[in-house]
């Protein structure tokens, strides 16, 4: 017999911060540690979950009998930490390094069904070793099996997961993948202040506006064949765009580089502030 949980028809969307949490977690695992683990949180949806958060909870290994121990205080106090800061957040499950479902993966299942509630917990298993450099990123739903009466169990099955990014989580990767790129010879360089990046963003935009116009050309001119699955795209993007002159939008963007400048401004006259009081208080200690 299965548990009604494997119908489990809402989507997921994993935010890249999780996995970078997770893979700087398991960069500074404890020397002699295998593997790290977690609690995952995040809002429950009407139609998706969003995985936003996670923090790592220290665990115990017992390699005679393959048990794994979590420290469930220190668990329940970053918890309500965490609620604090974000309250919108709940526990979702709870996350894994390594290639396979563990052999103890029950027993913490069933301690995140009392923190999960109503919801059936989700474990994440990520293998962080990058084979094939690649980061395998996978999603289980724990479903009940068993004869009626006898004795039962529980087989991890697997949930479609994507990964879900916004334009700030965009820019982010954006910059650290050009950061990347660099020669492993030379020195990373510091990260681009805020104004290259709005003309890095401009020109980019600039660039598949053209891209754009040259596609609808061809199509006009018949060079093309239309596709209606790119007419409808099109189509929804521009009424998601509001209607604005040239001048108006010239008005908007100018206000906005204004703003950001001032707060570059007051950033770096902060930050200097602060070099110099630093600075003050050493040379009164010495």
């Amino acid at each position: 017999m299965m548990s009604r949980n494997l119908s489990m028809r809402a989507k997921v969307f994993l935010k890249p911060l999780v996995l970078f949490q997770i893979i700087d977690a398991y960069d500074r695992r404890p020397k002699g540690d295998n593997q790290v683990m977690g609690t995952l949180l995040g809002r429950n949806k009407e139609d998706h979950i969003e995985i936003t958060n996670c923090f790592t909870v220290p665990h115990k290994e017992h390699s005679e009998n393959k048990r794994i121990d979590l420290d469930m205080t220190y668990a329940s106090e970053v918890l309500e930490l965490n609620m604090f800061a974000y309250p919108n957040e709940r526990v979702l499950g709870w996350f894994c390094t390594g290639k396979s479902v563990s052999r103890s993966a029950s027993l913490i299942h069933d301690y995140y069904v009392r923190e999960c509630g109503e919801r059936q917990p989700l474990h994440l298993l990520v293998d962080a070793s990058l084979k094939n450099q690649r980061l395998s990123t996978r999603l289980y739903c724990a479903v009940e099996m068993g004869v009626p009466g006898g004795t039962k169990g529980l087989m991890f099955s697997l949930v479609p997961l994507e990964i879900s990014s916004e334009n700030s989580d965009l820019l982010a990767m954006r910059c650290i993948e050009k950061q990347s790129q660099q020669q492993a010879s030379k020195q990373m360089e510091r990260f681009a202040p805020e104004l290259v990046q709005v003309v890095d963003a401009t020109r980019d935009i600039q660039q598949r506006l053209d891209l754009l116009l040259r596609y609808i050309n061809d199509v006009l001119a018949r060079k093309k064949k239309p596709d209606n699955v790119v007419g409808r795209s099109l189509q929804a993007a521009l009424t998601a765009v509001p209607l604005l002159d040239s001048e108006k939008f010239r008005l908007m963007f100018n206000t906005n580089l204004r703003d950001m400048l001032m707060a570059i401004t007051l950033s770096t006259m902060i930050k200097t502030q602060l070099e110099i009081s630093e600075k003050l208080s050493c040379m009164q200690d010495q």
